[in-house]
């Protein structure tokens, strides 16, 4: 009897003591593994990912605004009728209760733009645009597309209101970048090559965006100095935006020569010596023309040139440009633009030309004869290194 009580003593601790398996219980999970299960009934929360196309916005502290809900309907009330006083007054307040519009908000900028153009004085519509640029996040800020759509009807040849490109860029806030980016791409670079569509004139929308952009930081410097060199007079109101580095001007020689046989004798200090070169086109004609002068490394800057020469011709500057930009020299695995530099007589005298501007990081000096046979005596460079 006392047997069997131990016996039934021993087994019911053995089944009873915590973390013990019963029968038809699975076996516990090894060390390190842990199963978070949600009590029955509990709500699922799912990722609403902040700024996506249809989602809320958060306000500050992390709680969701619901006045960013309803923000796209109350804008659209003002696209319909910008002159609507209770649905201006209610798509204002939206905006205010809500610090970071959805992008379904933002996209509605476009439309706000057509409807309330710029004029005198500051329309109530164009007004709530300008805060909505404020808001809304670089990717969709409203204002910087808008200045961008301007920059591409310009290039594609159609003519937008300057002002209107001009007040968009202004309130484009934090996303100015991509929008100056369309318009180094699309009107300056253009417009500082030689043999470019846009080479005979200076949009005025172009002229209208250059100083915000470059007091923005966002006009790579050798290109604005190269469209002003290019156009000449057309871009004596951008010519004051050229920073140059300091440094004495003096006499700088190419450290290689590519083109025509005996090129050397071009850039060899001896005005007495020359080479004949011609205009036939090679595969490599826009890069090095007839004969090219490459420095290594590239001149800071190039203030002046002088040629002596019988025969007519121009000088081109092979101007370094960042990654993307411009013509490619795939050879190089450069970029660049070829702005004319000097157009000579070639009356057999010095010949000098000045630049209105310095040119910056100016990698090479290709020479384009205007004949089919020209001789070239000397070349000489004035700039720093």
């Amino acid at each position: 009897m006392v047997l069997a009580l131990i016996v039934f003593t021993r087994l019911y601790l053995s089944t009873h003591r915590p973390g013990a398996k019963g029968p038809g219980q699975p076996s516990s999970q090894g060390p390190g593994m842990a199963v978070e299960v949600e009590s029955p009934g509990s709500p699922r929360k799912a990722p609403s990912p902040v700024g996506a196309p249809g989602s809320t916005a958060s306000a500050p502290g992390g709680t969701v605004s619901p006045a960013c809900n309803v923000l796209d309907r109350a804008l659209d009330g003002v696209v319909r009728n910008p002159e609507d006083g209770p649905a201006l007054a209610e798509a204002q307040r939206q905006l205010e209760a809500c610090p970071t519009p959805p992008v379904r908000a933002c996209e509605l900028g476009a439309a706000l733009d057509a409807r309330a153009p710029t004029g005198i004085g500051l329309p109530p519509a164009r007004a709530l645009l300008a805060k909505l640029c404020q808001r809304c996040r670089a990717e969709a800020n409203p204002c910087a597309a808008n200045a961008a759509r301007a920059i591409q009807e310009s290039a594609m040849g159609h003519a937008p209101e300057p002002g209107e490109a001009l007040w968009n860029l202004e309130h484009a806030g934090p996303d100015t970048r991509s929008a100056c980016a369309s318009l180094v791409r699309m009107s300056l670079v253009p417009a500082a090559t030689t043999g470019e569509g846009l080479n005979a004139k200076l949009s005025p929308l172009g002229a209208a965006l250059v100083p915000p952009c470059v007091r923005a930081g966002q006009v790579p410097e050798a290109v604005l100095s190269a469209l002003v060199v290019q156009q000449g007079a057309r871009a004596d109101g951008l010519a004051g935006l050229v920073k140059a580095p300091a440094g004495a001007a003096s006499a700088q020689e190419p450290q290689q020569i590519t083109g025509a046989e005996a090129g050397s004798h071009a850039f060899d200090g001896n005005e007495k010596s020359g080479v004949d070169v011609g205009n036939g086109r090679t595969p490599r004609w826009e890069a090095d023309g007839a004969l090219r002068g490459q420095f290594e490394p590239p001149l800071k800057q190039l203030t002046s040139l002088r040629v002596r020469a019988k025969g007519a011709g121009t000088l081109r500057a092979i101007v370094r440009l960042p990654p993307g930009l411009g013509l490619e020299d795939r050879e190089r695995g450069t970029f660049f633009v070829n702005p004319t530099v000097c157009q000579f007589k070639g009356t057999g005298q010095w010949e000098t030309c000045t630049l209105k501007v310095p040119l910056l990081d100016v990698e090479a000096l290709s020479v384009f004869p205007a004949q089919p046979k020209i001789s070239l005596y000397e070349v000489e460079a004035h700039g720093t290194r």
